[in-house]
């Protein structure tokens, strides 16, 4: 209708460009979210072992050194506890394209943390 009353003529009375599609991307990035919220828990049961051993440490030593480990690692359950959440509830961030990305973060972060808890329980 609107091409019927001349409306619909670009600067140089030609059509106005149509606008370009959206890019496709993967449809498994809600599983991806899945593995990376799995992930997740696996860091938050690594978390509480290391926040076990720091107690134990502080109990032992007094130290405020491990004292500030175990509050290190309570803050990081909470924010994997919030990630968690986030993730399965918003699916993915409803980002397309998210689900890569946030499982390499997550990944990451299991190295980090084993590697952690390596050096922590000799």
């Amino acid at each position: 209708m609107i091409h019927d009353l001349g409306l619909n003529v670009g600067i140089n009375g030609t059509e106005p460009p149509k606008p370009q599609e959206l890019p496709q991307f993967p449809d498994d990035d809600f599983s991806l979210a899945l593995v990376a919220a799995f992930v997740g828990a696996i860091n938050i049961a690594l978390l509480l072992v290391l926040f076990i051993i720091y107690i134990s440490n502080y109990r032992k030593l007094k130290s405020s050194f491990s004292m500030g480990l175990a509050l290190f690692a309570v803050l990081l359950v909470m924010q994997n506890v919030l990630f968690i959440f986030f993730l399965v509830s918003r699916q993915g961030f409803h980002g397309p394209g998210m689900g890569t990305p946030v499982l390499s973060l997550n990944i990451i972060q299991l190295s980090a943390l084993i590697v952690l808890l390596k050096i922590t329980w000799v």
